[in-house]
């Protein structure tokens, strides 16, 4: 099973309409910009909102001895907050965002008794956790490979989920991906980063000038690494 898939199986639709459909007066949202570098929410902190994603990329992150170790990246129409429905629950990690995000905040309340009158609360409560655990197994599966080659995989997921496709198959990694962000997701120093970025544009797989980055032959390059994925697992 290729871990890199077409298709996010998880990624919901619906959640952000269901949460909007409201008969009260009062819009039962509120909507919410963030510049880049942002918290939204921290690491053991409580918060009474639970927000959706309208647009730009957050990071989730936990906190080390050094720099905050980066999970995953979440995107239009992502949850921020699920772990910290129910009352009294402290956030168990950071949210913060890598680019300029909008958001829709809604009450906690108001979405826990949303999902409680839903028929479908268990799809959508396990949709949520689903798609919050499937970028996190994905992460641990390359953690063994060779570092180019995590560096190649890391950059590869943020570009099928963020990226650009172009017409010559080339994919366009967002210029908000740094190799402080990228060295934060996938536990590597920063110099460590940049010396793979060089290794893979020495043998062509990937254009790092002019920016912004670019994967040459992405879904050649893609079905490479479901390969190796295969072979480190």
């Amino acid at each position: 099973m290729s871990l890199l898939n077409e298709e996010n199986s998880f990624y919901n639709t619906d959640l952000l309409d269901l949460l909007k459909d409201s008969n009260e007066a009062v819009l039962p949202y509120k909507r919410i910009r963030f510049r880049r570098n942002q918290k939204i929410l921290t690491e053991g902190e409580e918060t009474t909102y639970f927000y959706v994603i309208g647009d730009g990329v957050v990071s989730m992150s936990k906190n080390t001895c050094k720099e905050d170790s980066i999970i995953t990246f979440l995107g239009k129409n992502d949850a921020i907050g699920p772990l910290t429905m129910l009352g009294g629950a402290k956030s168990p990690v950071n949210y913060t965002t890598i680019s300029e995000v909008s958001v829709y905040q809604f009450e906690r309340k108001y979405v826990l008794g949303k999902f409680l009158s839903s028929p479908d609360v268990f799809w959508q409560m396990n949709t949520l956790m689903q798609s919050m655990i499937q970028p996190i197994l994905e992460r641990e599966a390359y953690v063994n490979l060779p570092s180019n080659e995590k560096v190649l995989a890391g950059l590869i997921a943020c570009g099928e989920r963020f990226g650009r496709i172009e017409s010559d198959g080339s994919c366009l990694i967002p210029y908000y991906f740094t190799q402080k962000i990228l060295g934060n997701y996938l536990n590597l120093a920063r110099a460590y980063v940049a010396t793979n970025l060089r290794k893979l544009e020495e043998e062509g797989i990937i254009t790092l000038s002019p920016k912004p980055w670019r994967i040459n032959d992405f879904s050649i390059q893609k079905q490479k690494l479901n390969t190796t994925y295969k072979t480190y697992l």
